[in-house]
């Protein structure tokens, strides 16, 4: 296992330099479009971090449909070269949470930097949002868990079914991205996911979506290395 997460390392290091790139390109470009915005709504005594939270966006995405489309190439290479299964795919999803991990340090870094720098810029401005208060531990794990999987299972499922599985996975993209969002805006849906949660002994729409979110994550794993253990390598 070790052995084959210093290959990671190695052959990954473009792919962080990219996810750095975009980070950074994504943060300066939100900066400017914040600084745009008080140009011109001067009355305005707020503001937010808006180069976190665009960096974050973009690169939740990048990193989702780049890690799903690369582990598909270097799947196929890393088996044909007689690596095992159980120890690439181990070390890929250990080099994957080690890198999300170290995004995650730098979007709060980058936050805290953009949130002191507006309170200089522009002294009477109130920041009312501030993303970096949401970076607690069991979130971030949360997210690094849970994207590896994703990402794994859906790299998997388009080695298995090929690129006709695209479409697929853009419909989980647009599912996981938008639904939750309106399930919450939804008071009279809410409401009764809240009492059918009482009833189950969960207390509230967000717990309920918690456990629903370990259900299927442990079903993608198992489903994910399944696909792999079966995978044929293609080169």
């Amino acid at each position: 296992m070790t052995g084959n997460f210093l290959i990671q390392c190695k052959t990954r290091k473009m792919e962080v330099l990219q996810f750095l790139a975009v980070a950074f390109g994504s943060y300066v470009f939100g900066i400017i479009v914040m600084m745009i915005i008080r140009a011109n709504t001067m009355e305005e005594n707020e503001c937010v971090t808006l180069g976190m939270l665009i960096a974050m966006a973009a690169l939740v995405f990048v990193h989702f449909f780049g890690i799903i489309f690369s582990f598909v190439g270097e799947f196929n290479m890393a088996i044909s070269m007689g690596a095992t299964r159980r120890a690439y795919v181990g070390s890929y999803a250990l080099f994957n949470m080690a890198e999300l991990a170290g995004l995650e340090l730098l979007l709060f870094v980058l936050g805290k930097i953009e949130s002191a720098l507006m309170r200089v810029i522009y002294p009477q401005c109130e920041v009312i949002l501030d993303l970096t208060q949401y970076f607690q531990w069991k979130y971030l794990l949360a997210v690094i868990v849970g994207m590896t999987i994703v990402e794994l299972f859906l790299g998997a499922v388009t080695l298995r079914f090929g690129m006709k599985a695209f479409w697929a996975i853009w419909a989980i993209w647009m599912f996981v991205t938008l639904v939750p969002a309106k399930l919450i805006e939804n008071e009279a849906l809410a409401a009764k996911m809240h009492q059918f949660g009482m009833q189950i002994g969960f207390g509230n729409i967000v717990q309920y979506l918690v456990v629903v979110g370990v259900i299927a994550a442990v079903i993608m794993a198992v489903l994910g290395w399944n696909f792999l253990k079966k995978q044929s390598v293609t080169v």
